[in-house]
């Protein structure tokens, strides 16, 4: 086996190993620590305060598509709107998802409609709760910030690939006094949103939070062996360090193979 693959190839099979094993210890009933992640807590507090003012939430997953380099944030914002979307249903509080791009249309449109069966009303869900605005990015912020104007929306819900159009949609959302959660995996725009929003997803938490929210085991066991995985990353890299101070590089030789 050639230099470089032997190391990459045993680490696969010892994670798909210990993926397998997570999920079906958790669905044995093991219970796995969750951190606490506030500003995903805070999605109650936002449909509880919209409940309060007679007035919607509004919810984008970015300006990213499904099959391109963004589908993870967008699938991961899509899961956050599932929850969100349920919650509305259940305190009956009219939710507003806007969507930029076709192929995101139908699966935010499912997302929706799903999550109001589950709360038992199937029969509030409205078309037009999931409005398709436009492909073009500015085209897109301006339609969702007249939107969020003349709804006078009582929170924001921004989670998924945000470019230039993150400061413009939280600014929007802030002037009208609204509660602002917001996450993105795109650093640059990470600044933006906290300066902006009252709670922000810093990068990875937006992706546990399928796992946070909904408790489900698959999704729990992916982020239990992320959380180890990066413990051993850490440790890897202390030791490493140490080793090589040392002029003992028999660790940085072992994962050469």
């Amino acid at each position: 086996m050639q230099t470089g693959r032997v190391t990459p190839f045993l680490a696969f099979i010892v994670f798909t190993i210990a993926i397998y094993y997570s999920i079906a210890a958790i669905k044995r009933g093991t219970k796995y620590p969750l951190r606490r992640i506030t500003a995903l807590e805070a999605i109650k507090e936002a449909v509880g305060r919209a409940t309060e003012l007679g007035r919607p939430v509004f919810f984008s997953a970015g300006v990213g598509d499904v099959v391109g380099a963004e589908g993870m944030q967008v699938l991961a914002g899509l899961d956050i709107l599932s929850f969100t979307a349920q919650m509305c249903a259940e305190y009956n509080v009219r939710i507003i998802s806007t969507v930029s791009k076709e192929n995101v249309q139908a699966v935010t449109e499912e997302v929706v409609r799903s999550a109001y069966s589950r709360a038992g009303r199937p029969d509030a869900y409205q078309p037009e709760m999931v409005q398709f605005l436009s492909p073009t990015q500015m085209a897109y912020t301006a339609a969702s910030v007249g939107i969020m104007r003349r709804e006078n929306i009582a929170a924001s819900i921004l989670v998924g690939p945000f470019f230039g159009e993150a400061l413009i949609m939280a600014e929007a959302a802030a002037e009208l006094g609204a509660i602002g959660i917001a996450g993105t995996a795109r650093m640059s725009q990470l600044p933006l949103f906290v300066a902006a929003c009252d709670y922000t997803l810093i990068g990875e938490e937006m992706f546990a939070g399928s796992a946070y929210l909904s408790g489900d085991p698959v999704s729990v066991g992916n982020l239990a062996v992320q959380d180890i995985t990066k413990m051993i990353a850490v440790v890897l890299i202390l030791l490493g360090s140490l080793l090589q101070t040392a002029s003992v590089p028999i660790l940085k030789d072992l994962l050469k193979r």
